[in-house]
């Protein structure tokens, strides 16, 4: 490689450059100027392969440079990630599938965090719990106390509830549970 060539000649010509004496010839005194060449095939050789180093160093510049752009552009603001979603969609509507978007690609962004993020996880939450709830009277009570008792362990005490704890207990002895179950459900959970 030429460079390589260039190194070796300086390291060369600075060991060479100054007067000194060979070890045994005492009273001899050399100095000496240094050149190296290659030949002609082997220079021809070497600087196509530096040329292609420096395209190969050069596209994979340029590939970085691009990525870091679409990821400014694309992956820093949840919005222009959702719009870059829904343009690469919209020949095929069809194959537009948000939960990819949302287990795949939201991740990625910089700012998944997002007040529509939140809100959506906390959506997906509460139908969870909703669905597993069911039409279970008790199982509302029990959910509700609980609720409460960690929003007061957290110091969320004012909270705002739809029915005071009297009417939860209220209801699940209506709807068929009895009094121990709601009282050992409030002292468990430290709410009376």
């Amino acid at each position: 490689m030429p460079e390589q060539l260039a190194i070796a000649q300086e390291r060369l010509t600075l060991a060479a450059a100054h007067w000194h004496t060979p070890q045994d010839t005492p009273g001899l005194w050399l100095k000496a100027r240094i050149t190296l060449m290659l030949t002609e095939q082997d220079a021809r050789r070497a600087q196509r392969y530096q040329d292609a180093v420096r395209e190969v160093t050069l596209q994979l510049a340029q590939e970085h440079e691009r990525r870091e752009r679409f990821r400014q552009a694309v992956f820093d603001n949840p919005d222009a990630t959702r719009i870059w979603w829904l343009d690469r969609h919209l020949d095929d509507l069809e194959s537009l599938d948000w939960d990819v978007f949302k287990d795949k690609v939201l991740p990625l962004v910089g700012a998944a965090d997002d007040i529509q993020s939140k809100a959506e996880r906390i959506a997906q939450t509460l139908l969870y719990v909703w669905e597993k709830l069911g039409n279970d009277p008790g199982q509302h009570a029990r959910f509700t106390t609980t609720v409460r008792a960690v929003a007061e362990q957290m110091g969320w005490a004012d909270a705002p509830w739809p029915a005071s704890e009297d009417s939860v207990s209220a209801h699940s002895l209506e709807n068929g549970g009895d009094r121990g179950e709601a009282d050992s459900l409030a002292e468990t959970s430290g709410v009376r």
